[in-house]
């Protein structure tokens, strides 16, 4: 029985090819969609898991009050981590992580931009890293060892045996032994480095003060907390430790937090992630797709196979006639379904491995094909198609398998009990799902617009960041003057602070007319910038002056705020007044308009300028845009004459802050691509949908002709329908995705306006597409001549 109706479902896929065809390839792409989706989903939820004891495994992060708001960061001080350790027992281990410069020379190999960490001697007793060479007990134990990579091997010793190797990294005076090989960082880590240098030898390169300061945040802790310990019990305790051991933070304006290793990656966004992190909203809302795109391309399936019925309720008359029963027909027409999806199936799982390596490039993942086999994979791929088919097949088994036989041979239409209304009401389904994809992607789209293109209080074009790495800091005028030798070069300055990026200096304050207690609560960000800092970022000074060589008092004892900063102290007229900073009195000698320094994932801290000859570490040129890349040559030329032990590296600062948004711009990009196949799947249920309606009315049709009907008029009727279906539509879904995207959009600090053409225009895209499928269909009908859909009267 069940081999004759797969049978009969083979000679009617024959019979109707195109049909088959148009149901094969919707249900394909619907599946192909979802399983790119589910791929993609499956590997953001596995970040960091492969570690043992993951679940032990916290970082901990740290938090400032600012502006009454806790602001929140992935790092700490060195010393913090010693005295955590010291303090509670439930940690079991502990590691600090930081990064350093990424050039790395052997012998007459140099290489640039490579990842380089220090860690501490207990990196692999928290993390589980395989090693491939070298005693995970030892090989960070010490001063001046590296363990490296196993590409790294293979990128600068080839078939050499590594281990005992030297590398210098940074500026070449604190040469490294290779002491152990390690397997690569998993794609599915939410930090990676190819090169580990031993704690201990940072002691050889940085200041004193980072070991002793616990404001100097530049620290990635972990621990990992012995067996039973509670995080919360642990947490508890840490406004009493801050206040005891992390003077002068208090737990009035600084706290601590434990952030579970296996969420960093999607459920954190702090200042100072190790790397870019995911966004658990981006999961929800692409499983959301996910399940839309399944249900329409479900929906397809069931219009089209209702759609055919028509034709085929003689074939039911005859094998209800030959004795038939209801269940062998209903058989029948699921085994039809099952063949179906099951080509769709096969035919999307080979398509997504042979479109994996574009996705992957796509959405900046490594999906390995092999996650297609696994066998909780496969289990789900079998489970689906055996449902989707079931669900696909069933309205159209049973309303084909109750045509009664004697209408059916006589060629009567058969009515449905419920059919038109729920075909209506599942192509409003696709409507509201289309309209709202829609509308989503757009506010998506402009929100990213709107962080890659919002004003910032300065001038981000034609400004290139230079870092100055080991130069001469006494030699930076003589720098910037060297470089202004060039009519390509407008101007020069320099800050102590890559922009954009994290401002990681924060000090508590006391200031003129201020309240003890509330300054308690309050500190401020701090910038060391050169006099032509401001001039040179083109940032506004709204009261009082810039800094200026014309006075020499500027060098130790003046300070420019910022509008965030003035708000905070409450002072109506800031000139003149002094704020103390580590025992020393500065006076304010000009306000800043507000600008972003960061991203603007965070809100403008409340900052004070200092001006510093001393600890400027990048310098920012403003450049002509006519002969850029002479300029550039020009700039590594003056730089090579300053630093003669490091490569020159630059960046622009409008595409370093268009890189702080690549998680919004890889997920607009994603979601549009979905978005326009789940599109392309609705127009094949609409389809699906006049073409039934075309056939049930083929005989109004004909007589609507035969009377003087134009061929336009029978479009309208035709296609008048499916207009007031998407009207509806776009009353049902407005609402429902304003709901759901407000509140997307309000996690974000600075956030477009979510606004009504939005929507108009989605409704209007979705307008334009339906009457485009429907009005071609429509217009075949009208086109056809009355006499074929008479004759049979």
């Amino acid at each position: 029985m069940i081999k004759n109706y797969f049978k009969i479902a083979f000679r009617v896929f024959k019979k109707e090819k195109s049909y088959s065809l148009i149901n094969i390839s919707g249900l394909a792409l619907g599946f192909l969609c979802c399983l790119m989706i589910f791929l993609f989903i499956k590997d953001e939820l596995s970040y960091d898991n492969f570690h043992r004891d993951g679940d032990r495994i916290y970082r901990v992060a740290s938090a400032y009050m600012r502006q009454s708001v806790w602001e929140p960061y992935s790092t700490n001080s060195w010393p913090t981590a010693e005295r955590l350790k010291a303090n509670f027992g439930e940690i079991e281990q502990m590691v600090r992580i930081s990064s350093m410069s990424g050039i790395v020379t052997f012998e007459d190999k140099k290489f640039d931009k490579e990842r380089v960490a220090i860690a501490d001697e207990n990196f692999f007793k928290v993390f589980s890293f395989p090693l491939i060479s070298g005693n995970p007990n030892e090989v960070l134990k010490g001063s001046n060892k590296v363990v490296i990579s196993e590409s790294t091997v293979k990128k600068y010793f080839g078939p050499i045996n590594a281990m005992g190797k030297v590398l210098n990294i940074g500026d070449g005076t604190f040469p490294l032994q290779v002491s152990g090989i390690m397997k690569d960082m998993p794609s599915n880590s939410h930090f990676h480095s190819d090169f580990l240098v031993s704690g201990q030898t940072a002691r050889q390169f940085q200041p004193e003060e980072m070991f002793t300061n616990v404001q100097w945040d530049s620290q990635y802790i972990y621990i990992k907390m012995t067996e039973g310990s509670k995080p919360s019990s642990m947490e508890s305790m840490f406004p009493n430790f801050i206040d005891d051991h992390l003077s002068p933070l208090t737990s009035e304006n600084f706290k601590l937090f434990l952030q579970p290793l296996l969420d960093i990656h999607l459920r954190s966004n702090n200042g100072t992630e190790i790397e870019v992190n995911g966004d658990i909203n981006h999961i929800y809302i692409f499983s959301i797709v996910a399940i839309f795109i399944l249900v329409i391309a479900s929906v397809n399936y069931m219009n089209l196979a209702i759609t055919r019925s028509l034709r085929r309720a003689k074939e039911v008359g005859m094998r209800k006639v030959f004795g038939a029963n209801r269940m062998n027909l209903i058989g029948q027409f699921l085994s039809e379904s099952l063949v179906i999806t099951l080509m769709a199936v096969l035919i999307a799982f080979f398509l997504t491995l042979l479109l994996l390596p574009m996705f992957n490039q796509f959405a900046g993942k490594e999906i390995a094909s092999s996650t297609l086999f696994d066998p909780a994979m496969l289990m789900a791929i079998v489970l689906s198609t055996v449902i989707i088919a079931t669900i696909s097949g069933a309205y159209p088994s049973f309303v084909l398998s109750a045509f009664k036989p004697l209408n059916a041979l006589k060629g009567s239409k058969t009515k449905e009990r419920f059919g038109p209304t729920l075909r209506k009401g599942l192509v409003v389904l696709q409507f509201v799902i289309s309209i709202g994809l829609i509308a989503s992607t757009s506010i998506v789209f402009n929100q990213l617009d709107f962080l890659q293109n919002k004003e910032l209080g300065i001038n981000k074009e034609l400004l290139v960041a230079v870092p100055l790495k080991t130069m001469d800091r006494s030699q930076l005028d003589a720098f910037s003057n060297e470089l202004l030798t060039s009519s390509s070069i407008i101007r020069t300055g320099v800050s102590n602070m890559k922009m954009p990026g994290w401002i990681s200096n924060s000090t508590p304050y006391i200031a003129q007319d201020v309240p003890i207690d509330e300054e308690a609560r309050k500190s401020m960000k701090i910038i060391r910038i050169d006099d032509n800092f401001f001039r040179t970022v083109e940032a506004e000074i709204v009261k009082g002056r810039d800094f200026s060589e014309e006075f020499p008092s500027d060098g130790n004892s003046s300070i420019v705020l910022n509008e965030a900063a003035v708000a905070q102290l409450g002072w109506k007229d800031p000139i003149g007044k002094w704020v103390e900073l580590d025992h020393q009195r500065y006076a304010v000698v000009g306000i800043v308009k507000d600008f972003h320094f960061e991203s603007l994932h965070r809100k403008i801290a409340p900052t004070i300028f200092i001006p510093s000859s001393t600890w400027l570490n990048w310098a920012y040129v403003k450049v002509e845009a006519q002969n850029l890349p002479l300029t550039l040559k020009h700039i590594k030329s003056v730089y090579s004459k300053f630093v003669t032990n490091r490569e020159f590296s630059y960046s622009f600062v409008n595409e370093d802050i268009a890189r702080q948004y690549q998680t919004e711009e890889r997920f607009t990009e994603v979601l549009t691509i979905f978005t326009i196949l789940a599109i392309i799947l609705a127009c094949l249920g609409t389809l699906g949908l006049v073409s039934f309606s075309a056939e049930r009315k083929s005989k109004e049709i004909g007589i609507r002709k035969v009377l003087g009907a134009s061929i336009g008029n029978v479009t309208f009727q035709l296609t008048k329908e499916f207009v007031i279906l998407l009207l509806v539509a776009s009353i049902i879904a407005w609402p429902l995705t304003y709901y759901f995207m407000n509140n997307w959009i309000k996690d974000f600090t600075y956030r477009t306006n979510i606004k009504f053409e939005v929507f108009a225009m989605a409704t209007i895209l979705a307008l334009l597409t339906t009457m485009g499928t429907t009005g071609f269909r429509a217009l075949k009908a009208a086109l056809a001549n009355p006499v074929d859909s008479l004759r049979e009267e």
